[in-house]
């Protein structure tokens, strides 16, 4: 494994990008934690369709998670909880951040990781890019080194690209930052074939990713891009639709930069406070 990656890192994702993006990664360190930052449950996307209510399909998500992480010895997970207890629902995420920005803070510090790896801002999934400012942000106030990896996202033509960094410009893949790439073993790739495969509520989202390689570079140490949509929209839903096939609402990508400016306020009156 190249020496500049973490030994004991901390990863935030949702069910299943942890072995989409860093299975191999995970069986290589000495030791890690995934932390799943919401329910795996969004609202209005059919979820309660498979599993008769959304508790229920996020309960499947969780048991996957499970099963997929139990193929390795040294992979221990937790969840991100709001103070009252209660999890934060996928895709809303962004809603809540200074709050889940506090659980975050107190996984890391329970742990103790090297270094904190999430997804780089991509501007296709609304948890993900929330998960990279938070990411960003624990970083920041722990003094941590910050890895990403890329995982999906359109470019000028509405294609999909996986697993490729984009660039600044929302349909260029960046060629500037140094990459580092992890090629799986024969053995490697088995184990990570059996990760993914626990996930049967994802079978179509895993089917196309490929296994073989693994991407990752240090998160720049600025918030500046968060400043920048890397989208026109998000899809998002606030509640169920009463017709599956006009279910593609959309939550303009200025919304979610209005909560991301919201939260470098709130940092800035807690800081003052505690300074003061």
């Amino acid at each position: 494994m190249p020496a500049d990656l973490p030994k004991r890192p901390l990863f935030v994702a949702h069910p299943d990008d942890e072995s989409l993006a860093c299975g191999g990664l995970l069986q290589r360190v000495e030791t890690a934690l995934v932390v799943f930052a919401t329910d795996g449950a969004a609202p209005g996307f059919g979820g309660e369709r498979i599993s008769e209510t959304l508790k229920a399909y996020s309960d499947t998500r969780f048991l996957e998670a499970s099963h997929a992480l139990a193929h390795l010895s040294h992979a221990l997970f937790q969840r991100l909880m709001k103070p009252d207890g209660s999890y934060f629902v996928e895709v809303h995420l962004f809603e809540e951040l200074p709050e889940a920005f506090a659980s975050l803070c107190t996984a890391a510090r329970s742990f103790s990781p090297d270094a904190i790896i999430s997804h780089a801002y991509e501007g296709a999934h609304l948890d993900h890019d929330a998960c990279s400012f938070l990411a960003t942000h624990t970083t920041g106030a722990l003094s941590l080194p910050h890895f990403e990896f890329p995982l999906y996202w359109l470019n000028t033509s509405g294609n999909v690209v996986r697993q490729q960094f984009r660039g600044t410009s929302p349909g260029l893949v960046d060629t500037a930052h140094k990459v580092i790439e992890l090629h799986l073993s024969e053995s490697e790739i088995a184990c990570k074939r059996k990760m993914l495969a626990e996930y049967n509520t994802q079978r179509g989202t895993v089917a196309s990713f490929v296994p073989d390689v693994e991407r990752f570079r240090l998160a720049s140490k600025s918030g500046d891009s968060f400043r920048d949509a890397r989208c026109r929209s998000y899809m998002y839903q606030e509640r169920r639709p009463r017709f599956y096939h006009t279910r593609r609402h959309r939550l303009p990508a200025k919304a979610l930069l209005k909560k991301f400016r919201e939260f470098e306020d709130w940092q800035r009156i807690n800081r003052a406070g505690h300074e003061e």
